[in-house]
Protein backbone atom coordinates (compact mmCIF):
# COMPACT_ATOMS: atom_id res chain seq x y z
CA UNK A 1 0.00 0.00 0.00
CA UNK A 2 1.19 3.29 -0.28
CA UNK A 3 1.03 6.36 1.57
CA UNK A 4 1.89 9.89 0.61
CA UNK A 5 5.00 12.16 2.23
CA UNK A 6 1.88 13.92 4.31
CA UNK A 7 0.16 10.66 4.97
CA UNK A 8 3.94 9.46 6.56
CA UNK A 9 4.12 12.67 8.20
CA UNK A 10 0.70 12.51 10.39
CA UNK A 11 1.28 8.92 11.15
CA UNK A 12 5.14 9.48 12.34
CA UNK A 13 3.43 12.44 14.90
CA UNK A 14 0.52 10.46 16.43
CA UNK A 15 2.55 6.54 16.23
CA UNK A 16 1.69 4.81 19.06
CA UNK A 17 3.10 1.26 20.28
CA UNK A 18 0.07 -0.53 18.86
CA UNK A 19 -1.95 -0.03 15.99
CA UNK A 20 -5.43 0.74 18.04
CA UNK A 21 -3.65 3.29 20.03
CA UNK A 22 -2.26 4.88 16.68
CA UNK A 23 -5.91 5.39 14.63
CA UNK A 24 -7.02 5.84 18.38
CA UNK A 25 -5.24 9.08 18.70
CA UNK A 26 -5.08 10.16 14.42
CA UNK A 27 -9.63 9.67 14.67
CA UNK A 28 -9.41 11.84 17.72
CA UNK A 29 -8.05 14.73 15.87
CA UNK A 30 -10.30 14.58 12.85
CA UNK A 31 -13.58 16.24 14.07
CA UNK A 32 -10.95 19.21 15.20
CA UNK A 33 -9.41 20.01 12.07
CA UNK A 34 -10.45 23.38 10.31
CA UNK A 35 -7.92 22.66 6.87
CA UNK A 36 -10.33 20.71 4.79
CA UNK A 37 -6.71 18.94 2.84
CA UNK A 38 -5.05 18.25 6.49
CA UNK A 39 -8.45 16.48 7.54
CA UNK A 40 -8.87 14.62 3.68
CA UNK A 41 -4.87 13.32 4.83
CA UNK A 42 -5.29 12.13 8.25
CA UNK A 43 -8.62 10.01 7.13
CA UNK A 44 -6.77 8.26 4.47
CA UNK A 45 -3.97 7.45 6.58
CA UNK A 46 -6.25 6.46 8.94
CA UNK A 47 -8.18 4.58 6.22
CA UNK A 48 -4.67 2.86 4.69
CA UNK A 49 -3.73 1.60 8.24
CA UNK A 50 -7.26 0.13 9.11
CA UNK A 51 -6.33 -2.39 6.07
CA UNK A 52 -3.18 -3.22 7.04
CA UNK A 53 -3.38 -6.84 10.03
CA UNK A 54 -1.86 -5.86 13.17
CA UNK A 55 0.85 -7.33 12.95
CA UNK A 56 2.54 -6.18 9.99
CA UNK A 57 0.53 -2.55 10.72
CA UNK A 58 2.41 -2.15 13.99
CA UNK A 59 5.70 -2.98 12.55
CA UNK A 60 4.65 -0.61 9.54
CA UNK A 61 4.20 2.70 12.29
CA UNK A 62 7.28 1.84 13.88
CA UNK A 63 9.79 1.37 11.14
CA UNK A 64 7.98 5.01 9.70
CA UNK A 65 8.73 6.36 13.13
CA UNK A 66 12.01 5.14 13.31
CA UNK A 67 12.79 6.70 9.50
CA UNK A 68 11.25 10.28 10.46
CA UNK A 69 13.37 10.28 13.71
CA UNK A 70 17.23 8.58 12.03
CA UNK A 71 16.40 11.65 9.55
CA UNK A 72 15.62 14.52 12.43
CA UNK A 73 19.18 12.86 13.63
CA UNK A 74 20.85 12.71 10.56
CA UNK A 75 19.98 16.51 9.96
CA UNK A 76 20.71 17.53 13.35
CA UNK A 77 24.43 15.83 12.93
CA UNK A 78 24.82 17.26 9.45
CA UNK A 79 24.51 21.14 10.88
CA UNK A 80 26.60 20.46 13.79
CA UNK A 81 29.41 19.02 11.23
CA UNK A 82 28.82 21.86 8.92
CA UNK A 83 29.18 24.40 11.97
CA UNK A 84 32.41 22.33 13.04
CA UNK A 85 33.82 22.88 9.35
CA UNK A 86 33.22 27.15 9.75
CA UNK A 87 35.57 28.90 10.85
CA UNK A 88 37.06 28.51 14.18
CA UNK A 89 35.94 30.75 17.41
CA UNK A 90 37.89 34.09 17.97
CA UNK A 91 39.39 34.11 21.33
CA UNK A 92 41.42 36.66 22.81
CA UNK A 93 40.07 40.32 23.71
CA UNK A 94 36.98 41.38 22.84
CA UNK A 95 36.39 43.33 20.31
CA UNK A 96 34.95 46.49 22.58
CA UNK A 97 37.10 44.96 25.49
CA UNK A 98 38.40 47.36 28.04
CA UNK A 99 42.08 46.39 26.79
CA UNK A 100 40.97 48.35 23.62
CA UNK A 101 40.85 51.87 25.76
CA UNK A 102 43.82 51.56 27.27
CA UNK A 103 46.34 54.36 26.69
CA UNK A 104 48.89 52.16 25.54
CA UNK A 105 46.87 50.41 23.35
CA UNK A 106 48.23 51.05 19.57
CA UNK A 107 47.44 47.77 17.51
CA UNK A 108 44.32 45.62 17.18
CA UNK A 109 45.18 42.41 15.06
CA UNK A 110 44.04 38.90 14.55
CA UNK A 111 45.83 36.11 14.28
CA UNK A 112 45.87 32.28 13.54
CA UNK A 113 48.56 30.32 14.88
CA UNK A 114 50.47 28.13 12.92
CA UNK A 115 52.18 25.58 15.26
CA UNK A 116 51.53 25.26 18.73
CA UNK A 117 53.14 27.87 20.68
CA UNK A 118 53.50 30.01 23.85
CA UNK A 119 49.89 31.68 22.04
CA UNK A 120 47.81 28.34 21.70
CA UNK A 121 47.39 25.39 19.53
CA UNK A 122 47.25 25.24 15.59
CA UNK A 123 44.47 26.23 13.60
CA UNK A 124 43.18 28.83 16.80
CA UNK A 125 42.08 32.21 16.41
CA UNK A 126 42.57 35.01 18.39
CA UNK A 127 42.25 38.68 18.88
CA UNK A 128 44.42 41.14 20.73
CA UNK A 129 44.97 44.62 21.31
CA UNK A 130 48.77 45.61 21.42
CA UNK A 131 51.38 48.29 22.77
CA UNK A 132 53.73 48.86 20.31
CA UNK A 133 56.47 46.45 21.77
CA UNK A 134 53.46 43.59 22.14
CA UNK A 135 52.90 44.38 18.54
CA UNK A 136 56.87 44.33 17.32
CA UNK A 137 56.91 40.77 19.58
CA UNK A 138 53.84 39.55 17.20
CA UNK A 139 55.48 40.36 13.98
CA UNK A 140 58.46 38.37 15.66
CA UNK A 141 56.41 35.34 16.34
CA UNK A 142 54.97 35.46 12.77
CA UNK A 143 58.57 35.85 11.44
CA UNK A 144 59.36 32.42 13.25
CA UNK A 145 56.01 30.88 11.68
CA UNK A 146 54.31 30.82 15.02
CA UNK A 147 51.43 32.82 14.34
CA UNK A 148 50.13 34.29 11.01
CA UNK A 149 48.59 37.67 11.66
CA UNK A 150 45.22 38.14 9.49
CA UNK A 151 44.46 41.51 9.88
CA UNK A 152 45.65 44.95 11.76
CA UNK A 153 44.17 48.02 12.69
CA UNK A 154 45.48 50.98 14.08
CA UNK A 155 44.47 52.03 17.61
CA UNK A 156 43.34 55.42 19.05
CA UNK A 157 41.86 56.52 21.65
CA UNK A 158 39.46 53.47 21.24
CA UNK A 159 38.51 53.89 17.96
CA UNK A 160 39.93 51.65 15.14
CA UNK A 161 41.53 52.31 11.77
CA UNK A 162 41.78 49.35 9.99
CA UNK A 163 44.95 48.85 7.40
CA UNK A 164 43.68 49.17 3.87
CA UNK A 165 44.49 46.47 1.97
CA UNK A 166 46.13 46.13 -1.21
CA UNK A 167 43.66 45.46 -4.33
CA UNK A 168 44.32 42.72 -6.36
CA UNK A 169 45.52 42.92 -10.14
CA UNK A 170 42.33 41.65 -12.08
CA UNK A 171 43.40 38.75 -15.13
Amino acid sequence: MKFSKSELDIIYQYAAPTKAETLAGMKEIVPVIKDILTKAIVENAVRKLERIPEPECSQFIAATKARFLAERDNSIRQRLAAAKLQEPIMQGHDLSGKERFHPETRHMITLEVQKDCFVGFKGERFRFYLSDGGYRNAKHSEQDGEIKIKSHAAVVAGKLYPDKKPRQQER
